[in-house]
């Protein structure tokens, strides 16, 4: 990654999936039958094909959600229905209405519609007498109008401008700060407008700037306005021109570039621009005007109009055809600022169509000021034209009463937020509402306009959309003799023909529409003005995605009774709109935003005085809790609706008392209102997770349930209390800092100081409103936890009928578990930002210092969601900030008890007792460093305490927490310390079952799964290791420094380091520990350790590890323990291990010495049995290689078949036989196959002396091939006694006189082979015999067995020689070689003994007498 980026490593767990819903056929029919109960509601409206909002949210994985998880996928689920409907406002007036041409209204012109008016009157304030002397006085004309920016109401008298401050209460003390009158203007006033300075203009402090149009000139004025204290200051920066015969009659401001245009009755149709600065040059004043639509020739040219108008307003013909001599004069002026388009209206009803030139194309023509002035006309809308598309939409177009004589009033523009389907609406002078919609025209119904100037700004023509007609005071009269369908079908007829010919709004004076869809008509009568107000019906909207209005005349105050009638100058909005989104999707969706937003409030400017009306919100329409009103609200909004008013209500109530009647009602009516949890329609599918019953789909779970309306109201007010901040980050990051769209930030846009936080997007107010908010909603579900379904738990049943109620019952307990657990966390999370608000901007800086910039981003990167309902990784980084807040005050002396309760008491979970622990234990570290070496023993103390609270808050310990404060009792050379922290940490993330048995050690996990254990205590399991380790290295680098002294105390704490680890109880340390050793490439270290754990150890890790073996058996015999040492080197030599065969003859050999040393008595027996069956494997080892050396030795075998042997024979010792039969005796080697027969003491002496006799054989044939000239007997004596003295001490394997017998036969024969007689020296066979181990009393007996037994089986001649030469012989070596026999025969005797026989054998007379 690119290190000129710093990238967040907060893993935010993103809602990716999509709504779901369940499909609730309780609920559906439920909607149904209700509808039948309308007649209470006056008239229900007709024709409507709805479409219901269903707010029934299926969670996948219900039943294994955490409470937190689950409150938050509601809460967020909720919020995003809410942002989708309904949709475009005018959308569904978009359709063809050849088939119906029906307004849908909520209207009586009789009784009203009572509590579901959608306003109410809160303030009346009379017009003070001072406006009335001051009217009186006037000689050429008076206007009135209100300022609500300024809270001001003026009136203007010939050429003087009051403004009466109606914020202060009327009385003559004050009236001198009522009034504050502007003189200053010479002329007449005509027109009076209130806007927005340019920015960069004036100085920051002026807020307002008044025009002021006379006969003669504008005159700007500079207001400067703090609303917090209600004081206005106005000022004269003698800012002016001159519009001497213009007459200025409109002003309109756009809010996006601060133009001002206005318009005057003495010039026609032509557009002006007001232009102001604070600079003037020699070609420019500081005030002037630029006429955007007048050319060059149209300034000669007068203005005269060319196109009859059928339509025109008037008394009667007459006056008709004298109006059409009427110059066309503009009455008003409409600007669309997101499209950057100006409306005109003119006198004549024509509207035309401008395109404003954007703030960009303003930039880049700045220079070509004679271009970017001008204004071209992109289309305009006649009249005529309206009435011709209209005959396209409608079926009697000759209903059309209320077009026989119209004007077009005024004309409002929709925003694009609003609307993408209606741009604009005129109004005409019968009430009825044109809607209509820029584009190219549309086959159906467009404006085919031919007025154009270009094909350019087609997409600016006008096309009708629809003509909203008034209702009608007219009831339909149907005959009762028609059938059914015939009857509705006429009502229907006659109220769509009633509506067409409604004279209801005859006469409109002018009107206004509030966003969203709220429209006042003012009326004009022979006495008082009438005020017709239309307002959508949010709840059926939102429901039903279709527009019903609410239509009623309101008593504002006017008595037709009295002398002097009241008449309406103004209506004029005072709080922002209600819209819940700013796209059309959601936009009119005020039921959302009723809580989160100022209730719409519009002031009504009559000739006596201001009455202002405030929007009734859902629970204000019903407080009154009658049961005819909440049925209606129910048809009108849902359950789901309802429940959420009912639960705001009956939480509203609670400030007044607890036995407040009106609560009570209200809580039973939220207890008892909608449906109850129920199954799904379609059960959703759960897979495997079916309770007790698996696959089976009788038996239904919690995933299949629709949960209450009750419950989906309580989450739908959550949601929407908190709507508004749910998505938005919750800190903002400081101006320069610049955040990529990913997440990232730039690295060089930060300063030195490393900060990237400025402060948090919420003020104090709002979170104390939210926290307020939730107590109350925690206490009352607490309160009424027996009188509502789920809140407490459900009973179990062993009725199997009881089994779906059950589960039912269970979902909801479940689902509201989880919203009280969120409320909790919502509400700690609060807390936890008003500790930060707390912070003045200083300490706020100086909390965000201690963070790193990764946190800080972090930070940056979290939501009011991820904040309110935090995950794991969310709540540690926040308890990183506490900490930072912790240490900010400590550094400013603060006690640690007193922040670290504060903090407890006021956000908990994110500040717990183990918190409290941490914050201590680190504490105390720090203390240890700051005393450093000025008292050790205080400082030892410190560090003993941080060890002990790291100690209690291990399960809140995180690693990063351990390894900082690792690193600080390093430096302090708290070895030991560290060592006996991890240890301890380590042991507490498992329970040893029995304490203190050293062989039952194995953990038992408690609440955490074995990965999550084994993975920490691995962790912390190295962090010990890297202790060692550094106490190691540092002990190298001291002993290279020679000071002794200094030598001496490193090496006590190195050794107090590693007894640490030596005296640990935790088995699962001792095994990594050993292994780390073994890591390390010393072994050899293990065999000096003395522990409980290092036998089993190497006992468990030996198995498969012939290192570890190796190190097991030099482990016993260093203490002694003989026979175990010799039982593992057996294993070794007899294991699967690649080892040679020498490997595995010095380990027989290293055991059979073992079983040779002193053991315990004890075992004695069992040393040796071992010790003869490791002789055996010993001998037959030996052969093994003996048999190997000869292979590889034998020039007859090729050398792939030696490697094949090899292989085979240099790895496990075989078996005995399978080495005679496959080796020696196949392949002749028959002195081999005599040392198998010793081995395995085969007694068959035929056998053997058929191997003696082949292998004499082959020797003689050796002797016959070889070109030596040797004599036969030396290479017969050689290779006799290397067999020999292998085999001599086995009786039959060595057969003494056989072997006389065939040493005699082969000499012979080889005698009688060359042709001459061999000189054989004398004892050559003696010699034989007794150099290959045999006893000299032995042969003597067998070789005078043979002469004295004489069978003739020996050639006499050999049988001479043994009697003469070598018997003599062996007497004699025997004589010279015997002590015993010397002291018994005389030397003489020996000396003399040239020749032997039986009778002179000087030893035979011994024998008899038993010396010998």
């Amino acid at each position: 990654m690119d290190s000129k980026f710093i990238t967040p490593t907060l893993k935010l767990q993103e809602s990716i999936d999509s709504l779901q819903f369940h499909q609730d056929k309780i609920a559906s029919s439920n909607d149904i039958s209700f509808r039948g109960n309308l007649s209470k509601r006056f008239l229900h409206p007709l024709n409507l094909d709805t479409n219901q909002v269903n707010y029934r949210i299926n969670v996948p994985n219900f039943s294994t959600l955490s409470p937190l998880k689950l409150g938050s996928k509601f809460i967020t689920d909720l919020t995003k229905i809410d942002s989708m409907i309904p949709g475009d406002l005018y959308l569904g007036e978009t359709l063809d209405k050849s088939t119906s041409g029906l307004d849908n209204y909520y209207f009586d012109y009789e009784h009203g519609i009572g509590e579901f008016s959608s306003f109410e009157r809160i303030n009346q304030l009379n017009l003070p007498d001072k406006f009335f002397d001051e009217y009186n006085s006037s000689e050429c004309g008076s206007k009135l109008g209100l300022f609500p920016e300024i809270d001001r109401t003026w009136i203007t008298v010939d050429n003087k401008l009051i403004l009466w401050n109606y914020k202060l209460p009327q009385s003559s003390f004050n009236q001198a700060n009522q009034f504050l009158t502007i003189d200053q203007v010479r002329n007449t006033i005509l027109k009076v407008k209130l806007v927005k300075p340019k920015p960069g203009v004036f100085v920051k402090e002026v807020n307002y700037l008044l025009l002021v149009a006379t006969t003669m000139n504008i005159q700007i004025f500079i207001i400067q306005y703090d609303k917090t204290l209600n004081n206005l200051e106005i000022f004269n920066p003698d800012l002016s021109i001159s519009t001497q015969g213009l007459a200025v009659n409109n002003f309109i401001e756009n809010p996006k570039t601060g133009d001002i245009y206005f318009s005057g009755e003495g010039d026609g149709i032509n557009i002006w621009r007001l232009d102001y600065s604070n600079k003037s040059s020699f070609i420019k004043n500081r005030c002037d005007k630029t006429c955007l639509t007048k050319t060059g020739l149209s300034s000669v040219i007068p203005n005269k109009l060319t196109n009859s108008y059928l339509f025109n307003y008037s008394e009667s013909s007459s006056t008709s055809a004298k109006g059409a001599q009427i110059p066309e004069t503009l009455t008003q002026l409409e600007i669309d600022s997101d499209r950057d388009i100006l409306y005109t209206l003119s006198n004549k009803s024509v509207i035309r169509v401008y395109k404003l030139p954007t703030v960009q194309a303003q930039q880049s023509t700045h220079t070509a000021q004679s271009h970017a002035s001008q204004l071209h006309e992109s289309s305009k809308l006649l009249p005529t034209q309206i009435f011709k598309s209209s005959s396209n939409l409608f079926v009697d177009v000759g209903n059309f009463k209320v077009f026989e004589k119209f004007k077009i009033i005024n004309i409002h523009h929709i925003s694009k937020a609003e609307s993408n389907q209606v741009q604009l609406i005129a109004v005409t002078s019968n009430g009825c509402r044109i809607l209509l919609k820029l584009g190219g025209p549309s086959s159906t119904f467009g404006l085919f306009n031919s007025y154009s100037t270009t094909s350019s700004f087609t997409s600016l023509r006008l096309n009708l959309v629809t003509i909203k007609f008034p209702p009608s005071r007219e009831v339909p009269e149907v005959s009762t003799e028609l059938d059914a369908y015939t009857t509705s079908k006429q009502h229907l007829a006659q109220l769509i023909e009633n509506q067409q010919r409604s004279q209801l709004l005859k006469n409109t004076k002018f009107s206004k529409i509030i966003s969203p869809g709220v429209y006042f008509c003012v009326k004009r009568t022979k006495r008082s003005d009438k005020l017709f107000i239309a307002t959508t019906n949010y709840g059926f909207l939102k429901k039903n995605n279709k527009l019903v209005e609410n239509a009623e005349f309101i008593n504002y105050g006017a008595d037709d009774n009295i002398e002097n009638f009241t008449y309406i100058h103004d209506i004029v909005q005072l709080t922002p709109s209600m819209n819940a989104t700013n796209t059309p999707n959601g936009y009119a969706n005020v039921l959302a935003s009723q809580y989160t937003k100022q209730p719409l409030r519009f002031a009504i400017l009559t000739n006596f005085g201001i009455i202002i009306y405030q929007y009734k919100t859902s629970d204000q329409i019903l407080k009154s809790l009658s049961e005819s009103t909440i049925e209606n609200f129910i048809e009108e909004n849902g359950f789901e609706e309802t429940c959420s008013t009912l639960l705001y209500l009956s939480c509203s109530y609670g400030h007044h008392s607890s036995n407040d009647p009106f609560k009570r009602k209200a809580q039973i009516l939220f207890s008892t209102c909608g449906n109850n949890a129920r199954l799904s329609e379609h059960p959703v599918n759960v897979g495997h997770q079916i309770l007790n019953h698996n696959n089976d789909p009788t038996h239904p779970t919690v995933d299949q349930v629709v949960l209450s309306d009750r419950f989906y109201g309580t989450s739908l007010l959550i949601s929407r209390l908190f709507r508004v901040y749910w998505n938005v980050k919750v800190f903002k990051p400081l101006t320069h800092i610049k955040v990529l769209a990913n997440g990232q930030i730039d690295s060089s846009s930060v300063k030195d100081d490393n900060l990237l936080i400025q402060d948090l997007n919420i003020d104090k107010k709002q979170v104390e409103f939210f926290i307020g908010s939730i107590i109350v909603l925690v206490d009352f579900l607490v309160e009424n936890g027996n009188q509502i379904q789920g809140l407490n738990a459900p009973n179990y049943s062993s009725d199997p009928n009881q089994f779906e109620n059950e589960v039912c019952l269970r979902a909801e307990h479940i689902a509201f578990t989880s919203i009280i657990k969120s409320l909790n966390s919502m509400k700690e999370a609060l807390s936890f930002l008003m500790v930060l608000i707390e912070e003045n901007q200083t300490s706020f800086n100086e909390v965000f210092k201690f963070l790193s910039l990764t946190n800080q981003l972090n930070l940056l990167m979290l939501s009011f969601k991820d904040l309110l309902l935090p995950t794991k990784e969310v709540k540690n980084l926040i308890k990183d900030l506490l900490s930072s807040i912790i240490n900010k005050n400590i550094l400013k002396g603060g006690s640690l008890d007193l922040i670290a309760s504060s903090l407890q008491e006021r956000c908990g979970s994110f500040c717990s007792t183990d918190d409290v622990y941490i914050f201590k234990a680190i504490e105390n570290l720090t203390r240890a460093k700051n005393i450093g070496s000025r008292d050790n023993d205080l400082k030892i103390k410190c560090l003993k305490n941080s060890v002990k609270l790291f100690e209690e808050a291990y399960e809140s310990l995180t690693l990063e927490n351990i390894q900082n404060s690792i690193d600080i009792m390093l430096e302090l050379k708290f070895y030991s310390g560290a060592v006996d922290l991890l240890l301890k940490l380590a042991l507490k993330a498992y329970t040893p079952n029995i304490s203190s048995s050293i062989n039952s050690v194995t953990p038992v996990i408690q609440n955490r799964p074995e990965e999550v254990i084994s993975t920490r205590r691995t962790q912390l399991y190295h962090l010990i290791f890297k202790i060692l380790t550094k106490v190691d290295l540092e002990a190298l680098k001291i002993t290279e420094s020679h000071n002794q002294l200094e030598i001496n105390e490193f090496l006590e704490l190195r050794d107090l380091t590693y007894d640490t680890c030596f005296s640990s109880q935790d088995k699962a340390f001792h095994y990594e520990f050993y292994q780390w050793f073994i890591d390390q490439g010393i072994s050899e270290r293990l065999l000096g350790i003395n522990t409980p754990y290092i036998l089993p150890f190497l006992q468990e890790k030996s198995q498969g590890n012939l290192s570890l073996s190796d190190l097991l058996w030099l482990y016993h015999a260093k203490r002694d323990n003989f026979y175990d040492a010799s039982s593992i080197l057996y294993s070794l030599a007899i294991s699967e291990f690649p080892l040679n065969l020498t490997k595995r003859i010095e380990y027989l050999s290293r055991a059979n010495g073992f079983c040779n040393c002193v053991c315990p008595p004890n075992i004695r027996q069992k040393m040796i049995q071992l010790s003869s069956i490791i002789q055996e494997l010993f001998d037959v080892g030996n052969l093994q290689w003996d048999i190997l050396t000869t292979i590889q030795n034998d020039a007859r075998i090729s050398k792939e078949n030696k490697e094949v042997v090899v292989n085979a024979l240099n790895y496990k010792i075989l078996t005995i036989s399978d080495l005679f039969n496959d080796y020696t005796d196949p392949l002749g080697y028959y002195d081999l196959c005599l040392e198998v027969f010793k081995i395995s003491d085969y007694k068959n002496s035929d056998d053997i002396l058929k191997r003696w006799e082949l292998l004499f054989e082959r020797i003689y044939h050796e002797y016959l091939n070889s070109k030596k000239q040797d004599p036969f007997y030396i290479q017969l004596t050689n290779s006799f006694i290397a067999v020999g003295t292998k085999l001599s001490s086995n009786d039959l394997v060595f057969p003494i006189d056989e072997l006389i017998k065939l040493i005699g036969k082969y000499l012979k024969t080889a005698e009688e082979e060359s042709g001459h007689s061999e000189d054989i020296p004398k004892g050559v066979i003696i010699d034989m015999f007794i150099k290959s181990g045999v006893n000299y009393d032995k042969l003597y007996y067998i070789i005078k067995s043979i002469i004295e037994h004489n069978s003739f089986e020996l050639n006499q001649e050999f049988f001479q020689e043994l009697k003469t030469n070598e018997m003599v012989y062996l007497i004699k070596n025997w004589f010279a070689n015997d002590k015993k026999l010397r002291e018994l025969i005389s030397s003489d005797a020996i000396a003399n003994l040239d020749t032997y026989s039986i009778e002179t054998d000087p030893i035979t007379e011994f024998i008899k007498n038993g010396s010998l």
